[in-house]
């Protein structure tokens, strides 16, 4: 969760959701940096608004239920029967796309190993040409045995310090 202020607000109002929460300062208050703040639940701005005439900040009501008491008590007392069911249909959409994707993540592998074996074969096909081209020595092998190593010195400068 992220902590932030909004200097001056004279108002904070959770939307009926509690997803989102504004911040404003109001005309009433003060006259300068009048409007309102936008934040997620998380605490993140999500817009900032500034107008000179900002004066109050109200949610859209909910609109009424279309349910009478009656049906919304039965969908209560039903919901446990109901849920297990709701659950395992979430389940076999999430095995749904897991297979999925690990179809495509398979799929995906074997066309890389195809596509590694055919650069194999090339780079097999194409051995004697590198061998030719670096005087018949065989650089493919780390251990290769037709390889000298010729170690060079220069001397870049000599001090001659004499001790009594």
């Amino acid at each position: 969760m992220n902590a932030a202020e909004h200097h001056q607000a004279t108002d904070v109002e959770w939307d009926p959701t509690g997803r989102y929460v504004m911040s404003g300062v109001s005309l009433w208050k003060t006259k300068a940096d009048t409007g309102y703040w936008q934040w997620s639940f998380q605490g993140k701005i999500i817009k900032r608004f500034n107008s000179p005439t900002f004066c109050q900040l109200r949610w859209r009501p909910r609109p009424a239920s279309l349910l009478s008491k009656e049906q919304v008590d039965k969908i209560k007392k039903s919901l446990k029967k109901y849920t297990p069911a709701f659950e395992a249909k979430d389940r076999q959409r999430m095995n749904k796309a897991s297979k999925e994707l690990i179809e495509k993540r398979r799929k995906l592998f074997k066309q890389f190993e195809e596509l590694r074996e055919k650069l194999r074969e090339t780079w097999e096909a194409e051995k004697e040409e590198r061998k030719y081209l670096r005087n018949l020595v065989d650089t493919d092998e780390l251990d290769s045995e037709n390889v000298e190593e010729e170690v060079v010195e220069f001397v870049i400068k000599e001090e001659i310090t004499i001790c009594e």
